[in-house]
């Protein structure tokens, strides 16, 4: 079983961007990542994938030699491209994240 975290900008972003009345929903389709963190889409990077919910997409990176699934970002349809290319630009830095994490 994965063991689901979130970055501090992942929280920020999340609590900003989607709709109060959609959060339980989304909470609940993260919760099962920690069973299966393959259920999204990949994103063209091996270890980047989704969640898509109405219109907000769900950002988040597996790291399989930790068993962990690190939620990354989120965004709404329109910023979909510009949030996975930063994502993709400061990976580099998720990576050091997850490396100092206990």
């Amino acid at each position: 079983m994965f063991v689901v975290k979130m970055t501090e900008e992942f929280e920020k972003s999340f609590r900003k961007t989607i709709p109060l009345s959609m959060q339980d929903q989304l909470w609940s389709r993260i919760r099962k990542l920690e069973e299966n963190p393959y259920i999204g889409k990949p994103l063209g990077h091996i270890d980047l994938r989704e969640l898509k919910a109405d219109k907000f997409r769900i950002y988040f990176m597996i790291y399989k030699e930790k068993v962990l699934v690190l939620l990354v970002g989120v965004s709404d349809k329109k910023q979909q491209q510009m949030a996975i290319d930063t994502i993709k630009r400061n990976k580099h830095l998720l990576d050091e994240f997850v490396k100092n994490l206990n």
